[in-house]
């Protein structure tokens, strides 16, 4: 059996995630519990996509090995894919990454590499994937991450709401998903408001980045992250949000709906509630958010929520 065939048999595990529905203040908020994915995130999606990718264009077979740079989740479920596919898998992640991620990725089988305090230098990580053999799968360059979204995510959030969709509210982290999600919403509904959250003081704030900008896990605080061009025009407004907003909107999706889910979660709640307050919305309207992944990942956050 071909890598392909396994790729597809293991795709059919993946997506298909339950959406939750609820009202605030007259506005029905439908959640994507993406977290219902085998390693716990919305990136099992693009872990396969870009997998599959580089076995179409036969630059990946079994014994092969890929190389990722991530803040957690994507070396996770790139750890999980590729040791279910006979890969051998090298992941660089940040030291500050939640430790319970870097015990999933060798649990999985994947080589841990720690970037420290230096920060990510892309073409070094490149050169040593190429020096170890590995095809370094850039998810933030790759077209195949939002790629994933738009045939898929986007696909069944349009199902799940009957293709009712007024706004979509999400963090901005390699840009794949708002902007593969954004982009099939916008071309099938044509008027559907795309709110793109980001860190308070990173380049993507609109009153201008920050000397020192807050991180919340996942989402881009540095850089514009490279495919947030993959499609113009797609994102119509950014909002930002600080640590402690994520924190309070983690709280808020907890209490009110009951869905327990991490930081970049919680900033879409928090921007979602913020611009309620403010009018954004109308009675009758959908806005959708994304759980990307659960807050059980983010362990020493959870004990001082």
């Amino acid at each position: 059996m071909s890598i392909l065939e396994d790729i597809s048999k293991l795709k059919r595990v993946v997506g298909n995630t339950p959406m939750k529905c609820s009202w605030t203040e007259g506005v029905r908020v439908c959640i994507k519990l993406e977290y219902s994915n085998p390693t716990g995130s919305h990136k099992d999606r693009i872990a396969l996509a870009m997998i599959e990718r580089a076995a179409r264009e036969r630059l990946l077979d079994r014994g092969g090995c890929v190389a990722e740079a991530s803040s957690g989740n994507t070396a996770v479920s790139v750890a999980w894919a590729s040791g279910l596919l006979g890969v051998r898998s090298v992941l660089y992640v940040e030291k500050e990454s939640s430790p319970l991620k870097k015990a999933m990725i060798k649990l999985m089988g994947g080589r841990l590499v720690e970037i420290g305090d230096e920060g990510l230098d892309i073409y070094r990580v490149v050169e040593e994937s190429e020096e170890m053999g590995c095809i370094f799968l850039d998810q933030l360059r790759n077209p195949a991450n939002p790629e994933a979204h738009y045939y898929e995510t986007a696909h069944e959030i349009l199902v799940q709401t009957g293709h009712r969709i007024d706004a979509l509210v999400m963090g901005v982290g390699t840009g794949g998903t708002i902007m593969g999600v954004g982009t099939r919403l916008k071309e099938e509904l044509g008027n559907t408001l795309i709110i793109g959250v980001t860190p308070r003081g990173s380049p993507l704030d609109p009153r201008g980045p920050g000397s020192t900008p807050s991180r919340i896990e996942g989402l881009a605080s540095r850089t514009i992250p490279p495919l947030t061009g993959w499609r113009s025009n797609v994102i119509d407004r950014i909002e930002p949000a600080s640590e402690e907003d994520a924190r309070s909107g983690v709280r808020g999706l907890a209490k009110e709906i009951g869905i327990l889910a991490g930081l970049s979660t919680g900033a879409a709640y928090y921007a979602f509630k913020k611009l309620l307050k403010e009018g954004m919305f109308s009675v009758g309207d959908t806005v959708v958010l994304i759980a990307a992944d659960h807050i059980t990942r983010y362990p020493d956050i959870l004990t001082r929520l």
